[in-house]
């Protein structure tokens, strides 16, 4: 099967998350496990190959990502004929083949109320734009990868919706043991929508009753600065910035519990690799997140500060409490295997073409 997707950015780009993780390891999968020939769209980022070939899939990048979703139209328009399918990947926005009958809608999440905390006020322009455009692919088969998205897109209209989980690369060998003092750690990019700033609060409730507790910062992003300043003056805090596969794993395995605060999740990726690490995730219980945290199992879903910070106090008070989740997480993350989740995909797409 020759297969295009068409998506805002691709695993090459420094910009690129957890999305485009999982498209690569998709589109990866499809090649080798099933023998697709794949393509992938997206915008070029600085000094990217206008084509490249990763792992098997064929790159093909142009314009920016204010103009990549018109190249990417125009490039499956002229290009149609040469493909059994066209995966067009939403994000905010998608690329507009809701009319081609070879076309299949990817999301991960709405975006929602994200908008007002990235643009503010401006935000209700493509708050107000989003379920507008998403109804144009109501008659499309759509894959996503939680139950909340799925019920987002069910009560938008859509009758063929179809999940697919995120998925791990190869489990940690050995576990690595966990630090003496009692720390957190908070795993994502330093943006408004993952709320970091509720993360040093949560912090500093917690360490007014357990004062040897550390927290862990790792990721980079727009508000790095005002954490900074917000850290100002607080024992416990370290900025780790952005660290390779292997630092994050150690990083997360030598931590207790991973704090979530996030406004919404897709899924919750960071949940499962913390998970793979023995380290359950406290979360607020948002779109996402409550796919992810199995609630009093593998962590605790949260609707407040004071709530999240209750339930970490409570997991660094009680050892056998806190152990028993990290053995549960161990369990949980030997669910999400990448290649159990490239034959669901393959079965799902391989049905929409008979």
């Amino acid at each position: 099967m020759k297969i295009l997707i068409l998506n805002r950015r691709d695993i090459a780009n420094p910009a690129g998350g957890g999305a485009e993780i999982y498209t690569h390891e998709i589109a990866r999968g499809l090649v080798v496990a099933h023998g697709c020939d794949v393509t992938g769209f997206s915008s070029r980022f600085p000094n990217s190959a206008a084509e490249e070939i990763i792992d098997g899939v064929r790159y093909i990048r142009q314009g920016n990502e204010a103009t990549v979703h018109l190249r990417g139209f125009v490039y499956a328009l002229k290009n149609r004929s040469r493909f059994d399918l066209i995966i067009d990947e939403f994000n905010g926005v998608g690329f507009f083949t809701f009319f081609l009958p070879s076309s299949v809608l990817l999301i991960h999440q709405l975006y929602k109320e994200f908008w007002f905390r990235e643009l503010g006020i401006a935000g209700a322009v493509p708050y107000v734009l989003e379920p507008l455009l998403l109804r144009l692919y109501r008659k499309r088969l759509a894959i996503t990868i939680s139950r909340s998205t799925k019920e987002d897109l069910e009560r938008r209209g859509f009758r063929r919706v179809q999940i697919v989980m995120v998925a791990l690369g190869p489990l940690p060998e050995r576990r690595v043991p966990k630090d003496e003092e009692p720390t957190l750690v908070f795993l994502g990019r330093l943006r408004s929508t993952k709320r970091p700033e509720d993360a040093i609060e949560i912090f500093r409730r917690v360490k007014a009753r357990i004062p040897e507790a550390r927290l862990w910062i790792i990721g980079k992003g727009q508000c790095e600065e005002d954490l900074r300043r917000k850290a100002e003056g607080m024992s416990g805090i370290t900025f780790h910035g952005f660290v390779d596969e292997e630092k994050k794993m150690e990083l997360l395995a030598r931590a207790h519990v991973l704090v979530v605060p996030s406004v919404r999740e897709g899924f919750g990726i960071n949940v499962i690799e913390a998970a793979s690490a023995g380290s359950p995730t406290v979360g607020y219980d948002v779109p996402g997140l409550r796919d992810a945290i199995q609630h009093g199992e593998t962590g605790y879903l949260a609707d407040s500060i004071t709530d999240a910070s209750a339930r970490i106090i409570g997991l660094l008070a009680d050892r056998a409490v806190l152990e028993r989740m990290s053995r549960k997480c161990l369990d949980y993350a030997r669910e999400f295997v990448w290649r159990r989740r490239v034959d669901e995909f393959w079965e799902i797409i391989r049905g929409a073409r008979k």
